[in-house]
């Protein structure tokens, strides 16, 4: 298996639907879901936001988007990252 890495600038005030366009990003071009994803702390907050979470809670628990864990990490402001791990074998046969 080989560990993969996607990165996005979703920008300060990006709504549902550039999350969800993320998302199914990385989707299409490893032809899997992602295991982890690492935000900015600002899109953490955004995130919580648009989750219907507060911004403060976004710091201080565990959050999933799509049951996948969602983590802070230091990112440039407005960058979400995408990780996951395809089969090497099998990558290109989609």
């Amino acid at each position: 298996m080989e560990r993969v890495r996607w990165t996005v600038s979703l920008g300060a005030g990006f709504d549902e639907d550039a999350l969800e366009h993320a998302f199914a990003g990385f989707r299409r071009l490893y032809n899997v879901a992602p295991e982890r994803v690492l935000c900015a702390p600002d899109v953490l907050g955004r995130l919580a936001a648009l989750t219907a979470r507060s911004a403060d809670d976004a710091m201080s628990r565990d959050l999933r988007y799509e049951g996948i864990a969602v983590a802070s990490a230091i990112l440039a402001p407005g960058t979400i990252v995408f990780e996951g791990e395809v089969d090497e074998e099998r990558m290109g046969d989609w």
